[in-house]
Order: structure tokens, then C-alpha cells, then sequence
């Protein structure tokens, strides 16, 4: 039979937990959970701080943090603790998932550094402007962290312009790209809603996935490394590049962007740049709007309004839902960036001031939302 903690219990092992998130870059940095997994076995402390620490001398490996970063790992469930007073620990299925996905590592490891960082310093921003919120973009928890300890050049810049700097950002792209655990495919998703995805593609968009007449057929902005776009020519395999076009403005992304993309760097924070692609099919927005405060989403909902041909394009939004589940998420979109998870009354409130109506939407689960927006004539 399953026990019940009293609240207080419950309580305690809730709020104790930023002390020992802590600890898990530490022990990224140590590749603790590959060790663990590759033992394959229950180990002790020193055991696995050996093999972490292969090639350091005896003195490093004395002040290496090891024993209590293991403990604290247990406590928060990423490996198993056996005995902890004798210090035998093993890998469990969480250790398993982080070394298969390995982009869970690289969330596991900004959620404990910019996002812990951030948090600590919400209540003194609050205080520091009598409680003004929302918070404009560079003007979070994050600036303030950065002001309060004396780095004005950071204390100015946006959380990505931080990271950037902090060369941080190839992490955060390998994040981006497999999270923290695998999800079906974007056209999968989308037609397992009842969006008929397969006429949009194939009838209005075959037109335009033709030697004799290629065009923009799907334009997906801020969509990283283009996983998005790649899943598409997966399940389309007729679009060519120049119906697949991958909108971002990131210095990080490396080479490692599919040949069957067409790449365009488009910075839609630039108040004086337009949306260079005008009257595209589908114009797609895939966990990106939940970064920016409103007022910034409405700025580029309107760009894209502008650029879409009326009665013929699509906008598609692809974020999280506001819900108990993803209520992590909303606060770290806050304390990061000004952002926010939007229940669909908000969504609507949005589209109408940007100029869109909302013509499909669908929520999955607790997690996902999808939502269709066309220009209003």
C-alpha cells in the first residue's frame, strides 16, 4: 500500500531541492551518468569517482565534489542510491534516459545554471521595482541577477545575447533539438488532431513543389537546427528546398543543417525588418512565442499578418498549454525572458490584435497545443 507523506514532509522535500540542483552541472561536468551507466553496476563513491576521474591527479581528485554531488543525485532521483552511508550507488532507468537522449543532459544542465540563477533572483527584482510585472525581455531576473552582481555588460543584454557570450548556446541548440524526450513528428501530430494536413501539402502546395514553379511552402521561424522542417520532407518527400525554408537568426547553429532546407537568417526582432517571405503556404512557429512577452508576439504575429496572402495562408503555432503540467515551463519563460505559457483565451486576445483569427486548434494533452491562424480580410 502506498504511503502518504504528511504535508509537512511533502512540503520539506519540495522547497529543499535548489541546494541539490545544484549539483547536477557538476556533475555533467564529471560525466557522472555516463560512468554510472557504463559500469553497468552498483559501485561505491570512490569507485565511481575513479572512473570519472581517469587521467586527474590524486590531489584533484581529492577536491573534486564527487561523494556529495552522488548523494545529492540520489535525492533527486537521477540514480539510485543503494547505501548511502556506505556510499554504493547505480544507475537507474532516469541515468539510462539521459545518456540515450543525450539533449536531456544539455536541458538538465541549463535548467540547473541560467534558470536556477534567474530564479533566485525574482523576489529581489519584485522588490526593486515595488512589484512591477509582467517584466519587459531585458529587464527579468536574469538582468537583475547580473546587475546585482556588479556585470553591467551583461546586465544589459537578453538571455540568449548572455548565453551567446557565455558560449552556452551550442548546448542550448543541441537542447532544442531532442529535449528531454522524444515526441511524434509535427505532421504526425498535426493530423492526429483531425487537420487535414495531407490536402493543405498535397493540392494547394504541390503547385509550388515543381521544378517549373518552386516557392516558399512552409516557412518556419526561430526553428533552430531544422528538425521541424526536416520531419516534413520526411513525411512529404516531394517539397524541395525551395519550398522548405528555415527562418533564424542564431550564430551557433553550426553545419549541421539539412541539405533539404533552404536557410535564411531573419532577425523578426529588428522592429524595421519585415517578413522577407510574403504569401507562403504555411508560416510556422514552433515553441517560440512562449519566450516572448506579449507585446513582442503581437509585434511579430502582425509582421507575419502583413506577409500572409488573405484566405490562402496559414499561420501555425506549435507551443506548450498553460496547465498544471507545463507550469515549470510558464515560470521559467517568466523568470528567463518575460515570457509565458497562453491558455486559448489569451491566444485569441493575441490573434485579434495581430490582425489573425483562429481557425483550427487542438490540445492533445495537458502538454501541447496547435493552433491554425489565417489573416482577417
Amino acid at each position: 500500500m502506498a504511503t502518504t507523506l504528511p504535508p509537512g514532509a511533502v512540503l520539506a522535500a519540495t522547497v529543499t531541492t535548489p541546494s541539490s540542483l545544484a549539483f547536477v552541472p557538476v556533475a555533467i561536468h564529471f560525466n557522472v551518468f555516463a560512468v554510472l551507466v557504463g559500469l553497468n553496476k552498483p559501485a561505491t563513491a570512490e569507485e565511481i569517482r575513479n572512473a570519472c576521474d581517469e587521467g586527474r591527479s590524486e590531489e584533484s581528485k581529492e577536491q573534486a565534489p564527487l561523494k556529495d554531488t552522488l548523494l545529492a543525485l540520489a535525492g533527486l532521483g537521477l540514480i539510485d542510491a543503494l547505501d548511502a552511508e556506505k556510499e554504493i550507488y547505480s544507475a537507474n532507468a532516469i541515468t539510462q534516459h539521459m545518456i540515450t537522449q543525450s539533449s536531456s543532459q544539455d536541458g538538465a544542465l541549463h535548467f540547473t545554471t541560467e534558470v536556477l540563477l534567474a530564479s533566485a533572483f525574482l523576489m529581489p527584482k519584485l522588490q526593486s521595482t515595488n512589484f512591477r510585472y509582467p517584466f519587459p525581455e531585458c529587464d527579468t531576473p536574469m538582468q537583475h541577477a547580473y546587475s546585482s552582481m556588479g556585470n553591467t555588460h551583461l546586465a544589459s543584454k537578453h538571455t540568449y545575447e548572455i548565453m551567446h557570450e557565455q558560449a552556452r548556446m551550442a548546448s542550448f541548440n543541441n537542447f532544442m533539438v531532442g529535449k528531454f524526450f522524444p515526441s511524434a513528428p509535427a505532421p504526425s501530430r498535426m493530423k492526429s488532431l483531425g487537420y487535414d494536413l495531407d490536402s493543405l501539402i498535397m493540392a494547394e502546395g504541390g503547385g509550388r513543389a515543381t521544378a517549373e514553379g518552386p516557392g516558399p511552402v512552409i516557412v518556419d521561424i526561430g526553428g533552430g537546427r531544422g528538425e521541424f522542417l526536416h520531419q516534413f520532407h520526411t513525411a512529404y518527400p516531394h517539397l524541395q528546398p525551395s519550398n522548405l525554408i528555415l527562418q533564424e537568426h542564431n550564430a551557433e547553429l553550426g553545419d549541421s543543417i539539412p541539405s533539404c532546407i533552404t536557410v535564411m537568417d531573419w532577425d523578426f526582432k529588428d522592429p524595421l525588418s519585415a517578413q522577407p517571405i510574403t504569401g507562403a503556404l504555411m508560416y510556422s512557429i514552433s515553441h517560440v512565442l512562449h519566450n516572448l512577452p506579449d507585446a513582442e508576439t503581437i509585434s511579430l504575429l502582425k509582421k507575419l499578418a502583413v506577409a500572409m496572402e488573405p484566405g490562402v495562408s496559414r499561420l501555425h503555432i506549435h507551443e506548450n498549454t498553460k496547465s498544471k503540467v507545463c507550469s515549470h515551463l510558464h515560470t521559467t519563460m517568466i523568470v528567463l525572458y518575460g515570457g509565458r505559457e497562453r491558455g486559448m483565451g489569451e491566444w485569441r486576445r493575441i490573434a485579434a490584435l495581430s490582425g489573425l483569427k483562429i481557425t483550427f486548434e487542438g490540445c492533445p494533452t495537458e502538454r501541447d497545443v496547435f493552433m491554425e491562424m489565417m489573416r482577417v480580410d
